[in-house]
């Protein structure tokens, strides 16, 4: 899991943002590594790099 403290700051919201997108994006890109066509779809929609898995 992850743990971060929002506490109002610009530093926070950059921190914040950061982990509420590697958190996720971590767990579609594996599941695209191992061929789920859902995950491979939901990485492309949502703009994921995998150049070794998609190409780009």
């Amino acid at each position: 899991g992850v743990v971060i403290v929002a506490d109002g700051t610009q530093a926070a919201a950059r921190r914040l943002e950061r982990v509420l997108w590697n958190d996720p994006a971590s767990g579609v890109w594996r599941h695209a590594d191992a061929g789920y066509e859902i995950a491979l779809d939901c990485a492309r929609e949502q703009g994921l790099v995998l150049p070794a898995i998609l190409g780009n």
